[in-house]
């Protein structure tokens, strides 16, 4: 009998663990609130579905509403004693029963990217007003400059002048070019301290030859060797690597972006060769270009990108693409995306020109790609040069001129994530 009554407690206190495990299931605690580099950092106890994080922007005055489900707040005083430049208030606070919500109060309304970074799930930031946390190079503060000196010039012409095409197509340019950051050549790095999964996606592929230059050399071939060597140079990075496709086969677009988020990849880099309908400007158009996505007024990026989705989107797709593109565009991977784009971008400009002095920087360019559409994560596009350009075809398709853009692609994504674990940690 003793030894019985014994177990009751134990038994009682079993029960007790798992009926307050039950009910706790699927809450999140709210343990840390924090200013850092700008930005409001949350911590969490546990893994945050970014599902479950929704944002409101409200005005007068000026306001920023995160609201998270599943959460609540490990002490009430979480955000006591928070300030930051151009915010007026934090408040942190308990809802609803099962969600937290943030509002931070500003002096003027700004863009709010907010984000999952990859090194930690548990984690969550709030970008704040006024600084940029990614520094800028010295080339792209001057092509800022620029840019808005040019601006201010129209601003001035008089209303009837600056209706003219010429105008026009100048006002446009300017806007290209404020949009798109020149490569940035980041200074010296070991790479990231953490393993990451990379997801490499050779464009085209079966049925569909992607572009084709001079009848024989077609884009899903060297698509397919240049991501094999990339694939090999991430491995000697100690990257976990995983291929979309490894031999001749077609994978519909929807398809690759859910593999990677299958896999939990932490970047996303569809490989292309481009090309032009233009006969007589064949070889006069050339250069490597890195896209990331999003909406654009430049006709050459919306006119590459076309090209590409034409291939796999039925009047069905085209009818919904804009409803669907839309409410991905304003999405927080879209400010990581770009400065992946920067990296690879001049990585690879960095190792082809050491023997290939004349290749063209076509540069960093938005553009509703739709292979983009649908990954969780930083995802870039690059157009690795012009197959219909008969020069960039011939290195394009030499073993060694493959090699220095497969390395280059490998560093621009170990410099991004090295990069995105000091502005973390």
């Amino acid at each position: 009998m003793a030894k019985n009554s014994n177990l009751k407690p134990f038994s009682f206190l079993l029960l007790l663990i798992v009926l307050t495990t039950t009910l706790f299931a699927g809450t999140n605690t709210l343990k840390r609130v924090e200013v850092k580099k700008n930005e409001l950092r949350l911590v969490f106890s546990s893994w945050l579905n970014t599902k479950d994080v929704r944002r409101i922007a409200l005005k007068n005055p000026p306001r920023q509403v995160i609201d998270i489900k599943n959460a609540r707040l490990g002490s009430r005083s979480i955000a006591s004693g928070l300030s930051a430049k151009g915010v007026n208030s934090f408040r942190v606070s308990q809802y609803q029963k099962n969600v937290v919500r943030i509002v931070i109060e500003t002096d003027e309304s700004y863009v709010c990217n907010h984000y999952q970074p990859m090194m930690s799930r548990s984690f969550y930031h709030i970008p704040l007003p006024q600084k940029n946390v990614y520094m800028a190079s010295e080339a792209e503060s001057e092509a800022m400059a620029y840019a808005k000196k040019e601006a201010r010039k129209i601003e001035k012409q008089p209303q009837e002048r600056r209706k003219t095409q010429r105008v026009i197509q100048r006002e446009e340019k300017i806007q290209e070019e404020v949009s798109y950051i020149p490569s940035f050549l980041a200074s010296g790095s070991r790479g990231p301290k953490k393993s990451y999964t990379i997801v490499v996606d050779a464009g085209h592929g079966g049925h569909d030859s992607g572009a084709v230059g001079a009848r024989r050399y077609q884009e899903k071939v060297v698509v397919l060797q240049i991501a094999k060597r990339v694939e090999k140079h991430l491995k000697k990075k100690r990257f976990k690597v995983k291929m979309t496709r490894s031999s001749d086969k077609f994978i519909k677009l929807k398809n690759r972006t859910k593999f990677a988020n299958k896999h939990q990849a932490d970047i996303f880099v569809s490989i292309h060769a481009n090309a032009i309908a233009d006969k007589r400007r064949f070889n006069k158009v050339s250069g490597i270009e890195t896209y990331f996505l999003q909406t654009t007024r430049s006709a050459r990026s919306k006119r590459i990108a076309a090209i590409e989705n034409s291939v796999v989107l039925d009047k069905n797709d085209f009818l919904s693409k804009d409803v669907i593109l839309n409410a991905v565009l304003s999405g927080p991977k879209i400010q990581l995306s770009h400065k992946l784009a920067i990296d690879v971008q001049s990585k690879m400009l960095r190792n082809v020109r050491k023997k290939y002095k004349n290749v063209k920087d076509a540069g960093v360019r938005p553009a509703p790609f739709w292979v983009l559409v649908g990954a969780q994560m930083p995802s870039i596009l690059v157009e690795v040069g012009y197959i219909t350009n008969s020069a960039e075809r011939a290195r394009l398709f030499t073993p060694a001129y493959q090699d220095r853009i497969a390395k280059g692609i490998a560093e621009g994504i170990s410099n991004y994530l090295a990069i995105r674990e000091k502005e973390i940690y």
